[in-house]
């Protein structure tokens, strides 16, 4: 499975625009991808596909630390599932995220 940012939106748009309308054609990647995850595991999913919600996440000011764990893949599979999940409606919720000052 291979879903680009090209496949969401036009080449003229940003991750950020895509992200205002993720529901437009009934169903977004992130729930192709959720999908894929469920009914097939991980090793469906290729590096292109992880590399665009890793973009998604980082356009989106989602948590770094969950991205860094759906993507690594000596995680085990039920702890990637949970970041894909945070990750996931961290990306559609629209709000941006800030770091806290230690």
């Amino acid at each position: 499975m291979s879903i680009s940012i090209s496949d969401v939106h036009d080449a003229e748009s940003s991750p950020v625009m895509w992200l205002d309308h993720p529901y437009r054609d009934g169903m977004s990647s992130l729930d192709q991808i959720a999908i894929t995850i469920d009914r097939q595991g991980f090793d469906a999913l290729d590096h292109e596909t992880i590399d665009v919600v890793v973009a998604l996440a980082a356009a989106a000011d989602a948590s770094p630390v969950l991205a860094e764990v759906f993507a690594d893949e000596h995680e085990p599979a039920p702890v990637r599932e949970r970041a894909f999940g945070l990750l996931a409606m961290q990306i559609t919720s629209g709000r941006r995220r800030f770091a806290l000052a230690a």
